[in-house]
């Protein structure tokens, strides 16, 4: 038997706004390498959003070789990553016309370094570099023409549901700009947030083979995926489908820093949320979709500390209006079923809390969180982790540790936290802390190298908040 896996097609269906791919692994693979099943077909199927389009919009050309079948090809392609970690195999063959060069070295680099953390924890000899096989081959690049004026300012800005998102939106409406937000599957936090804004939502909805959770179950090999680029790639072709303009992300500088060295190689739990993957998969959209600027974070230039401040200077008609509905903690999106709120006992939790410490009233941010993260000894560990006093960054999307380091010399500042047995057994530990935030804190807070966003009216909302 071969060991490859295969994207095999794709199908279009413009009544429903539905695009199906189809998949084929040979070997499924447990966490010790040993084969338990095989071969396997699967079909994963994307529902797009087609009404509220503005008047005078026509639909996308989706006919082979167009740019918007061209960007579908290249979604199939990083779509797969999904069911290819079930096998790790050697090979990856894609029979859809239709890539590029560029969309190639991001799909590339998606496999390297967007699955590393799938790789490493898996205990692999190293990252991810199957052989891909293209069976059309490369196709030419598409010259990318600029959004029309109008267009432009109509950005789809995908919603999360936490503090970045809600920051990218409102400071995009106070520019005047006609937001809509879009969601992956979204459930009952993302629905309040976006029921609190009072903007219109458009939902995707992303199907998974039932097949792959049947064989995750049996032991398959499973881990993280760049999910961050799978919806990117996703967003864009709402965002075509709706004749609006680019789809606008809220993903930071600090999103750009490994977790750990693996023999060398940088293991990032954000890659596909970092500058890197931002880059690659613009070139490749570009050259797939025939349209610059398609995709872009608004926030890349702000680390997470200077968006948690954002928010909670936003004011009652803008941070202030989200605090009870905004949830970052990944535990209540995994779980199905579980009430919108947030467990206080992961690391995204407790570097949120972190984050919101320095500038907001401690009766503020105890009612967004429901409880007082330093108050708890047991968190003394995670908070360690945070602050880089162990080995490694917690795997999750949480902010650099100079920034943690940064929020917490702020918040030693302020008697009602300087006295938290989190803070004192921070301290301890590393007494520079007091000093952090004069020795690096206008660093920390200030603009980032960031890449120039492709229509400086973004740049302008995103400064407003300088």
């Amino acid at each position: 038997m071969e060991d490859v896996f295969a994207f095999t097609g794709y199908r279009w269906d413009p009544a429903t706004a539905t695009a199906s791919f189809r998949y084929r692994l040979d070997i499924v693979r447990d966490a010790n390498g040993a084969a338990i099943a095989g071969p396997e077909e699967f079909t994963e199927t994307v529902s797009f959003t087609v009404s509220r389009r503005p008047e005078g919009t026509a639909l996308p050309d989706a006919s082979p070789g167009s740019g918007f079948d061209r960007l579908l090809v290249l979604a199939g392609a990083v779509l797969g990553l999904s069911y290819l970690k079930a096998g790790a195999p050697v090979d990856y063959r894609i029979d859809p016309a239709g890539l590029s060069e560029p969309a190639l070295a991001f799909l590339r680099a998606a496999l390297r370094d967007g699955m590393a953390e799938f790789a490493y924890r898996n205990g692999l000899p190293g990252p991810l570099q199957p052989r891909i096989e293209l069976s059309a081959g490369l196709v030419p690049a598409w010259e990318p023409q600029a959004f029309d004026a109008q267009r432009a300012l109509r950005p789809l800005v995908a919603l999360g549901g936490g503090k970045d998102s809600v920051v990218s939106a409102e400071l995009l409406r106070r520019a005047g700009f006609q937001v809509r937000l879009v969601a992956t599957n979204p459930n009952g936090i993302i629905d309040a947030v976006a029921a609190r804004s009072g903007l219109p939502l458009l939902r995707m909805r992303r199907t998974i083979d039932p097949r792959l959770l049947e064989l995750n179950a049996a032991g398959a090999r499973n881990g993280h995926v760049p999910v961050t680029a799978m919806n990117t790639l996703l967003s864009v072709a709402q965002a075509q489908l709706a004749g609006l303009g680019p789809a606008v992300f809220s993903n930071e500088s600090s999103a750009g820093e490994e977790t750990l060295s693996w023999d060398g190689f940088p293991v990032n739990h954000q890659w596909s949320k970092g500058p890197e993957a931002e880059l690659l998969l613009a070139e490749a959209i570009a050259a797939q979709l025939g349209v610059a600027g398609a995709s872009f974070s608004l926030l890349r230039a702000f680390t997470e500390l200077r968006i948690a401040r954002i928010y909670a200077t936003l004011g009652e008609q803008g941070g202030a209006r989200y605090d009870d509905v905004i949830v970052s903690c990944n535990r209540a999106y995994r779980i199905s079923g579980a009430a919108p709120s947030w467990c206080g006992e992961c690391d995204k939790c407790r570097f949120v809390f972190l984050a919101f410490a320095p500038f907001m009233p401690r009766e503020r941010l105890l009612r967004i969180l429901g409880r007082d993260l330093f108050a708890a000894e047991a968190n003394i560990p995670g908070y360690a982790a945070l602050l880089g006093l162990d080995e490694a960054k917690p795997f999750e999307c949480v902010g650099e540790i100079r920034e943690s380091q940064v929020a917490l010399s702020l918040a030693l500042r302020q008697p009602h936290w300087r006295d938290s047995p989190v803070a004192a057994a921070m301290l301890d530990r590393l007494p520079a802390l007091a000093d952090a935030a004069d020795a690096f804190g206008a660093e920390v807070l200030g603009l980032q190298p960031s890449p120039a966003l492709p229509d400086p009216r973004y740049a302008e909302a995103r400064d407003a908040a300088a």
